[in-house]
């Protein structure tokens, strides 16, 4: 009988530091925290290594986000075997129903599967999963690596509206705080898409507030330092 665990790594945006359990290896590990794929490359690479001491099968697989449409990305090997220690390449290739004006988003999660031990009639084992973000940048768009100074941040009473009027995915963590008095509110997402608008109460009013700070996430998935905006009335 080979009973499995699965531990989920997350890295949702801001390279935070991963949950770890009492585990011998850290799995298969991706190079970077977020994948970075362009339009003008049809796709993208990414490369993952094997950590642990004994072969694993690397299952991928790319989960759509519910509000976020019209892209369609697939990995050329979703099932490959990687040797213990070694670095095996992922090739993403990347189909729109037309060309792309905005920054899409979406999760790719890497699940390395251990051997089983024949030699055992039980055994309690790990799949380590990996599980980033996919940004999606199109042809001919700017890189701008600090859009959430684009964010537009407003309040009336208790209730805080965010809007992204750019072509850019903005990632940042859901806690927001006013400026000055500390009012506090979560957002419902990590992540903004363009042209949308998302709204949160706040735990006390910020009428006499000007400014919101918030993290953002770097286009990298690096952390950056917390920012401060104009919060308008």
């Amino acid at each position: 009988m080979f009973l499995t665990r699965v531990l989920i790594i997350s890295l949702p945006l801001l390279g935070a530091a991963l949950y770890t359990l009492p585990v011998k290896a850290a799995g298969i590990v991706p190079e970077t925290s977020l994948l970075m794929i362009e339009e003008a490359d049809m796709g993208g690479t990414l490369n993952l290594t094997n950590t642990d001491s004994h072969p694993n099968l690397l299952y991928t697989t790319i989960t759509d986000l519910p509000d976020d449409q019209g892209t369609h990305l697939m990995v050329t090997q979703p099932v490959v075997r990687v040797e213990a220690g070694q670095t095996q390449q992922l090739r993403f290739i990347l189909r729109s129903d037309k060309p792309l004006t905005t920054e899409h988003l979406k999760r790719a999660i890497f699940e390395g599967i251990p051997p089983k031990d024949p030699s055992k009639k039980m055994k309690i084992g790990f799949n380590l999963r990996q599980d980033i973000p996919v940004l999606i940048h199109p042809k001919g768009l700017p890189v701008v690596k600090d859009a959430w100074k684009l964010l537009q941040w407003s309040a009336t009473g208790t209730t805080m509206t965010v809007k992204n009027p750019s072509p850019y995915v903005v990632r940042l963590a859901q806690n927001v705080k006013t400026l000055p008095s500390g009012a506090n509110g979560i957002l419902a997402k990590t992540y903004i898409l363009p042209g949308e608008t998302m709204t949160t109460k706040l735990n006390k009013t910020a009428e006499s507030d000007g400014q919101l700070q918030f993290i953002p996430a770097s286009r990298y998935g690096i952390d950056v330092p917390s920012f401060t905006a104009p919060l308008n009335q």
